[in-house]
């Protein structure tokens, strides 16, 4: 029963507005000293945390209480926002946006593009990398553009162009929106008559994404995919030195839809490949996912610059990888990835882009 009001909630009040207090209890440093910055060390750095309405950026709060790195918390929705960027004597400004529908994704390129390329300021995640994420669309252009593996993907600004697609497709399709994580804009199309429903719909009033507002809806344009059934998918992450792998666990048809990522072992070549791919973009801080097929293939299926996922721990897989010339891969066990990795990009952050470290 209180499921199902939450539910309608969302929907007739706003995902938002529900979510608002939900998001709040995330941040324990509210209506304290820490919650709009604070300085440990006079004369040392000092960076900028872009602050979060789901209040993401709190890792990064408790990163830098944990390090005893300055730093000061700016709200990107202030309405002279761009003075109070430009006026900050922070060294680097750092992102952990919520995006789940158009106008948010809108709203954070806006921001990133401002301060990075007008106001010539450091931002970290890479400008590359926050660009690509939370954007389906995007990352398929990238992937194409340096002729990574993926599933076959197809993107329909026109209605007809889909409808035409849709008769000669092979079904069942996926079908997603630019923006959704854990699913919430993924469904499978296993009849013409429903791809025809969905597509009609993405060029109507739009598709609404599972378990979120009446508004929060994506218009104009539809996204197939190839489906993969019986797909195991790994997560790797590379911040800094620092690798992890992680393994998605299924439930129902989604990987994404359960929340659940475990410690994992992962097959070499994996590590190889997001080595490559950071390396070569000079990306220090990406997560990249794999769909491992049944016929032994490795797509890549979507790229991130921040992640999440509830924590199921496992002691003996636990910990990261590194590179060294002169052994190769080596596993070091330990809490390397606190604060879904935050204190790691901090410290890179101190290696690389502060002045006095």
């Amino acid at each position: 029963m209180i499921a199902t009001l939450r539910r309608y909630g969302k929907l007739l009040i706003g995902f938002d507005k529900v979510q608002k207090k939900n998001w709040e209890k995330r941040n324990p440093y509210l209506n304290t000293e820490y919650e709009r910055g604070y300085i440990f060390k006079q004369g040392l750095p000092k960076i900028a945390i872009l602050s979060d309405v789901a209040h993401e950026h709190a890792l990064y709060i408790k990163a830098c209480i944990e390090m005893e790195q300055n730093y000061e918390v700016i709200d990107p929705y202030h309405p002279d926002w761009v003075n109070l960027v430009k006026n900050s004597n922070s060294e680097v400004f750092l992102f952990w946006p919520t995006i789940y529908k158009p106008i948010q994704k809108q709203f954070w390129d806006e921001r990133l593009f401002t301060i990075k390329h007008y106001l010539k300021k450091n931002v970290f995640p890479s400008f590359e990398v926050l660009w690509l994420y939370e954007s389906k669309r995007k990352s398929l252009n990238w992937l194409e553009s340096n002729n990574y593996p993926h599933p076959k993907t197809t993107v329909f600004f026109d209605k007809q162009s889909a409808l035409d697609f849709i008769n000669n497709a092979e079904l069942p399709l996926v079908c997603k929106t630019d923006q959704g994580a854990s699913s919430t804009g993924v469904y499978i199309l296993k009849t013409k008559a429903q791809a025809v429903k969905v597509i009609k719909r993405a060029f109507g009033r739009g598709l609404r994404m599972k378990n979120k507002g009446w508004n929060d809806v994506h218009q104009g344009y539809i996204i197939f995919q190839e489906f993969l059934p019986d797909c195991n998918e790994w997560r790797m992450i590379r911040v800094g030195d620092s690798y992890f792998c992680r393994f998605k666990i299924k439930v129902g048809e989604f990987h994404s839809g359960s929340g659940d990522i475990e410690w994992a072992k992962p097959p070499e070549f994996l590590l190889d490949s997001i080595k490559e791919i950071s390396d070569k973009l000079d990306i220090p801080n990406i997560n990249v996912d794999y769909f491992e097929t049944k016929d032994g293939r490795f797509l890549i299926n979507e790229i991130h610059a921040l992640w999440g996922g509830k924590e199921i721990h496992h002691p003996e897989l636990e910990g990261r990888y590194l590179y060294l010339r002169e052994k190769g891969w080596v596993f070091e066990k330990g809490d390397f990835f606190r604060n879904r990795c935050a204190n790691l990009r901090i410290e890179w952050i101190q290696k690389n882009l502060l002045s006095r470290y």
